[in-house]
């Protein structure tokens, strides 16, 4: 969250902070057993790494055991965390000094200019992650308090950072075919109907690259998102589209008639040109420049896989010198003449490159259809994906810088929805969301600050997880947002009145129909488990207060059922006399029980033949036939 009162505010503070690190500092050298010096030799390391890195573009491993002391690497996890760190940063780690064939292999960029050493360094250490406590939500709050506020003037820099660093992606994009393709299947789409012209593009900027500052005060319609545009907007939106994407179609299609023939090289550079040209002044939507992105680099890995298996399979295997495979892969990594050549040229490695002939012309097939598919070259497709991964490690970077420095305002509006039914931590993830999509939709020009502008975007989000996730029974949005203005007239009323209104009073404050203001009243009630324990000494719980006083326990009930369906199966397997004789004596299935006499009435039968038939049948009870009826039978 951006410093609302400008730079003079953040210098009180600095003494706080000062401590702040002190304190965080002798809560490390504590966990770790080393003293507060060592904690700074460490920082000072991470630094020499990236003076050292940047110099030359990679360090070694041994390098990076002599600059760190051991506590840094103790695991094998930490040190994949620092290289994945250090090849963000375009430093690439070797296990020994690389010669300069590895390095021209490596597809790792590095940018000098836009992160310092001092940040880098910073990014680098893993100073926050030690003595945090294990509490993860304590250890993200910390982690939060690490990071900087911007003022109004950091927050223009990063913007435009922003700006800078996606325009250049999409540069490098909209010239890729594969991506022109791609954007043509959406257009298709858009002229069907089937997706709206708002998840494609947001807008056209009529002069790209220049700050029309007076179009942008005048509310210009092309400069209005796409969200905030009438139906009217939209539709001359669409068809100005379709008409540019029309028009893409057609240079597409000469673009497909000249490639592969080397005298119009200069005619597919004419048509990528004019493409790019034509799209330049189109506001992709963030999910499109995602999709048109992902696509590229899918066909990349496809590409890079193919590379490395004929470099397996020549170098590896057959022992071909890696300086010559490097030049000649430059030219000829997909005519078939060069593996002819190679094998005729009577060498040691060319004699068993003719053992794999079939494996590597497999391969130089798939990379020939690469480029028929992309209608550029190997080696141009190679140029492109290294723009785009530049431009989208500096983008993300510069986002990242702006999501980071505004943590403090999700929490801060986070803790105003506990008890909602989520999580805390749950409130801010899903803030974190709403900040991400407001850092991508921020216009710096407009002249408000970034926290105004992205505390909507918070709040939206966090009160949309809310209505979602916070109910057992999910409740639809639009009734949780009726019954917001219903709560708010209701506390209205209990101040100015003091007491609570009734439903009618409440549909005519707030002209909601009286149905459904009863509805959203019951619907609203929040779930109570009645398991729940009540009480100071929790002896009770809510099912003792609402159950009926004719009503059970269930457990006893359902165990009272399951006794009378075991006696009642186990009477079916005596004889039929022997039933009889239980029945009447314990009054199953009958209102009361009868003495030897009474059944020996009903039956026909003497008070010793009954009480012996009893005996009989209590035996056979007794056997392990019927072993199942002790197990339903009560304890006691």
């Amino acid at each position: 969250m951006a410093d609302d009162e400008g730079d003079g505010e953040g210098e009180d503070l600095s003494g706080l902070a000062d401590l702040d690190k002190f304190a965080d500092a002798v809560e490390a050298a504590e966990s770790t057993g080393l003293p507060l010096d060592d904690q700074g030799n460490s920082k000072n390391g991470y630094g020499t790494l990236v003076r050292l890195g940047r110099s030359r573009g990679w360090v070694t491993i041994v390098e990076i055991n002599d600059n760190l002391p051991e506590h840094a690497l103790k695991t094998e996890e930490a040190l994949e965390d620092l290289t994945e760190k250090l090849q963000r940063l375009g430093i690439q780690v070797f296990d020994t000094p690389p010669s300069a064939d590895d390095l021209v292999m490596s597809e790792t960029v590095s940018d000098d200019d836009e992160i310092s050493d001092e940040d880098a360094a910073e990014e680098l250490s893993p100073e926050e992650s030690v003595g945090l406590s294990k509490d993860p939500l304590r250890a993200y709050l910390r982690g939060v308090g690490t990071h900087k506020l911007l003022n109004r003037a950091q927050e223009i820099e990063v913007a435009k950072l922003i700006e800078l660093y996606r325009g250049k992606l999409l540069a490098s994009v909209i010239q890729h075919p594969m991506a022109v393709e791609l954007l043509l299947e959406m257009a298709q789409s858009l002229e069907s109907g089937d997706t709206p012209i708002d998840q494609v593009i947001d807008g056209f900027n009529d002069k790209p690259g220049e700050v029309d500052e007076e179009a942008d005060d005048e509310g210009v319609t092309t400069d209005i998102g796409a969200a905030a545009m009438t139906e009217e907007q939209l539709e001359e939106l669409k068809d100005r589209a379709l008409a540019l994407f029309a028009e893409c179609r057609e240079h597409l299609e000469a673009l497909r008639e000249a490639f592969g023939d080397p005298s119009r090289e200069d005619e597919c550079r004419e048509h990528r040109a004019a493409i790019a040209e034509l799209l330049q002044p189109v506001r992709f939507a963030t999910k499109t420049v995602v999709a048109l992105t992902d696509h590229i680099t899918g066909n990349m890995e496809v590409v890079n896989d193919t590379l490395k298996r004929i470099r397996q399979v020549m170098v590896d295997r057959c022992k071909m010198p890696l300086g010559e495979f490097l030049e000649a892969m430059r030219t000829r990594y997909a005519d078939p003449k060069w593996l002819d050549e190679l094998i005729a040229g009577g060498t040691v490695y060319g004699r068993r490159i003719a053992d794999h002939k079939n494996l590597l012309l497999e391969q130089q097939t798939r990379l020939d259809r690469a480029e028929k598919d992309s209608l550029l070259s190997i080696s141009e497709q190679r140029d492109f994906a290294k723009q785009m991964k530049l431009a989208q490690t500096n983008l993300s970077a510069a986002k990242a810088k702006m999501i980071e420095a505004n943590l403090r305002l999700v929490i801060s509006i986070a803790k105003a929805y506990v008890n909602r039914g989520l999580a805390m931590t749950d409130l801010i993830q899903e803030g974190n969301l709403g900040l991400m999509k407001a850092v991508d939709k921020f216009e710096y020009r407009r002249g408000y600050k970034f926290s105004t502008y992205a505390t909507w975007w918070v709040r939206q989000s966090v009160t949309r997880a809310v209505a979602d996730y916070g109910n057992t029974i999910r409740i639809p949005v639009h009734m949780t947002e009726s019954y917001n203005k219903i709560r708010r007239a209701t506390q209205k009323v209990l101040q100015e009145r003091g007491k609570k209104p009734t439903e009618a009073e409440l549909a005519e404050l707030t002209g909601v129909p009286l149905p459904k203001v009863r509805l959203l009243t019951q619907a609203m009630r929040g779930t109570e488990s009645l398991d729940a324990p009540i009480g100071d000494d929790e002896d009770a719980t809510r099912i003792d207060f609402v159950r009926g006083a004719a009503a059970d326990d269930p457990q006893k009930q359902f165990m009272h059922e399951a006794m009378k369906r075991a006696i009642k199966s186990c009477l079916q397997r005596l004889s039929v006399r022997e039933a009889e004789v239980l029945r009447l004596r314990y009054g199953i299935d009958t209102n009361q029980d009868h003495t030897l006499e009474e059944v020996g009435r009903a039956l026909g039968l003497t008070r010793e033949r009954v009480r012996q038939i009893e005996s009989q049948a209590m035996r056979k009870l007794r056997g392990p036939e019927f072993d199942g009826l002790r197990d339903v039978m009560p304890s006691d």
